[in-house]
């Protein structure tokens, strides 16, 4: 599936199964910034093709902007979640943040690319569709918004720190 950000205004609906692909397409379509709202650190953000063009991102640019925020980490460290061992060994270029208790919601998972790209897949695991478009679906905007009121509220995650001795 081919993604141009800012021009392809084609509204795609892959299945539940190709998340992870259609997650890494926004990202490797991205060339300055994403954003990645998502409930938990689980298999949708594990998958190595998502991690691969997070990497890609981070390193295209000083200056790429790649913020992550969640509500839960459960058993993320412990598991050794792929994206928490990405953003350890970049931690100028992919930033976590977790939200605070009031602003959980566990139906909100979205990536939104070049502030115009939209990856949604509200209600993950089980979404009741995916969306994934390049340019001008209105609810971008929107989201964007809310990531950026949920991301100056938010913090560091505890469990995501690491002591180096």
């Amino acid at each position: 599936m081919q993604l141009v950000i800012g021009d392809d205004d084609t509204l795609h609906h892959p299945d539940r199964h190709h998340a992870g692909h259609a997650l890494a397409t926004l990202i490797g379509a991205s060339r300055r910034s994403l954003w990645l709202r998502i409930p938990t650190l689980d298999a949708l953000t594990d998958n190595a093709e998502v991690c691969s063009a997070l990497k890609r991102l981070a390193l295209s640019s000083a200056r790429a902007d790649i913020r992550i925020l969640f509500d839960s980490a459960d058993n993320a460290v412990r598991n050794g979640h792929r994206l928490v061992h990405l953003s350890r060994r970049l931690p100028s270029r992919i930033f976590l943040r977790q939200t605070q208790h009031d602003d959980n919601d566990p139906q909100r998972c979205f990536a939104i690319g070049d502030g115009t790209g939209l990856f949604e897949a509200s209600g993950w695991p089980r979404p009741g569709r995916l969306d994934l478009c390049g340019h001008r679906l209105p609810r971008a905007p929107r989201l964007s918004k809310q990531f950026q009121e949920h991301w100056e509220r938010a913090g560091g995650s505890p469990e995501l720190r690491e002591l180096r001795l």
